[in-house]
């Protein structure tokens, strides 16, 4: 293949991780959850004095029972709000496009168990893990957490990638052609900020796709190579 030697095109350095699977078996007990939480999870219209607060980057979540009041607070673009099992199946999700997100959720029908917010917006993740016991809901304070986005920039026929981690974790860049071809991939680690820049004048015009994947989330994003 034309690109069997991909450091004379990028002359840059390289990464690698593994991705993990999810038990299929455990399928039919999630979409069961799943079908609870739909139901539970509708904006609920109380004016109940909450107990129990918790704040993280700026975001409130106050606690009475099994009812949750959610308070964001976002200056990070538009918002996914995403509410999942411990088995990452997405339960409930929301959208909202502005600085301020405020929502209260029953959690009365949702089966005991452990689950977790996630908080998505342009440049990083939070997620925060709760745990529903029989009586009420318990949020797991030291299992909060932040992920900070990969961040790949174009300019002329040079590509600027980057990404901040706290953990140590790997950071795999993949670059693939218009015909899925791999043409270029490389694994980044050991530092708190992983950056990398890739001349790709020597390509060809049209579409390629960069999937950069780190502590097993997938990204994806197109750029266009001009003549």
């Amino acid at each position: 293949y034309k690109y069997e030697n991909p450091e004379e095109i990028f002359k840059e350095d390289s990464i690698y991780i593994c991705f993990v699977l999810i038990n299929k078996n455990k399928i039919m007990k999630n979409l069961i959850k799943r079908s609870l939480l739909t139901l539970a999870l509708l904006a609920l219209l109380a004016s109940n004095a909450m107990n129990n607060e918790t704040n993280l980057y700026n975001n409130k979540i106050i606690v009475k029972g099994k009812l949750i009041d959610l308070n964001l607070k976002f200056t990070d673009g538009g918002l996914k709000v995403n509410v999942k099992d411990d088995f990452g199946f997405v339960l409930y999700n929301d959208t909202y496009i502005g600085s301020e997100f405020a929502r209260k959720f029953d959690l009365t029908s949702l089966p005991n168990g452990n689950y977790y917010f996630e908080i998505e917006g342009q440049t990083k993740i939070i997620t925060i893990p709760f745990k529903v016991n029989s009586s009420n809901v318990d949020f797991q304070k030291e299992e909060e957490s932040i992920f900070y986005k990969p961040i790949l920039r174009m300019d002329d026929d040079s590509i600027y990638i980057s990404k901040v981690t706290f953990n140590n974790e790997p950071f795999k860049i993949e670059l693939y052609d218009n015909d899925s071809h791999l043409l270029y991939k490389e694994e980044l680690k050991g530092a708190i900020s992983l950056e990398r820049k890739l001349n790709i004048s020597k390509l060809e015009s049209g579409e390629y796709k960069f999937i950069m994947i780190s502590e097993n989330r997938v990204f994806e994003q197109i750029v266009k190579k001009k003549k």
